[in-house]
């Protein structure tokens, strides 16, 4: 291979990084074997670009994410006692809504109705006590409303012991003491099923946030993979370039000074127009 080292326009003052973009371009036109390998690392940096702006969109749309959070957090659960996922939270509370099936069913049968009448009474009672529950968060922050249901929710309570004691009594002829006992603990029950529901909503995230949280870790995931792809392509690329450089380092036009040229000048001089063609190096 013959490429002229010299610069034609100033043979005295050689100009290094343009004799090397000539240098280079003949010796890539003459050797086949760095010509395919020099495609190859082309290849791999147009698909390392690409990856880049794919991370960049997922980097984006993570941003994206994140704010829309910061905005919902700051909404719905700036004190950050909201950590329960909603669908965790809400199958916590269908789970505690049907145990307390079991109890209210018993006081039920205190109004002396046939089965199904009972069952519907049940249902009517199950949908107060979520509504108490439901209550009994949305007016948490409001000491005085909450008080009020508070008491509300009890007297219910105690009514229902009265009901139920005095059906144990009429009915099933129990004593007094007994009635009472069973009416007592079944009412505690129902009772401790209604407020834990409640402290479980309200450490409960939204529909919303939580579907936002799950959207930004989706997004952190798909940026993380991201990341891992442009660095096999980056890893890709460096192994083409290096094969590259060590083939430059064979050739006769690595050693091949020209004159007024440090060797150490000629050199970097060569690489630099071999990696120019690849973005910053």
């Amino acid at each position: 291979m013959t490429v002229r080292l010299e610069n034609p326009a100033n043979p005295d003052y050689p100009d290094p990084e343009g004799l090397a973009v000539i240098g280079i371009a003949g010796w890539l036109r003459e050797d086949r074997a760095a010509a395919e390998e020099h495609e190859e690392a082309m290849r791999a940096d147009t698909h390392r670009h690409e990856m880049q702006r794919q991370m960049e969109a997922v980097g984006r749309a993570l941003a994206d994410a994140s704010s829309r959070v910061s905005g919902l957090i700051d909404k719905y659960n700036l004190d950050g006692r909201r950590m329960l996922v909603f669908w965790l939270g809400s199958a916590i509370v269908l789970a505690l809504v049907t145990l307390d099936a079991i109890p209210l069913n018993w006081a039920a049968q205190a109004f002396g109705l046939n089965a199904a009448s009972s069952w519907l009474v049940t249902a009517i009672l199950l949908a107060a006590s979520v509504g108490a529950m439901a209550g009994l968060e949305v007016t948490r922050r409001d000491a005085r409303r909450h008080a009020a249901l508070i008491a509300l929710t009890l007297t219910a309570y105690v009514g229902l012991v009265a009901l139920r004691a005095s059906y144990l009594v009429t009915v099933a002829g129990e004593t007094v003491g007994a009635a009472l006992l069973q009416a007592v603990v079944l009412s505690a029950i129902s009772a401790g099923l209604v407020f834990l529901g409640s402290a479980v909503m309200a450490r409960t995230r939204s529909l919303r946030l939580s579907r936002a949280l799950a959207a930004v870790r989706r997004a952190r995931r798909a940026y993380e993979d991201s990341e891992t792809v442009v660095r096999l392509a980056e890893e890709r690329l460096h192994r083409h370039l290096g094969v590259l450089r060590r083939q430059l380092i064979r050739q006769p036009l690595y050693s091949t000074v020209p004159a007024g040229v440090t060797p150490s000048e000629w050199a970097a001089a060569l690489e630099h127009a071999l990696y120019a063609q690849f973005g910053d190096r």
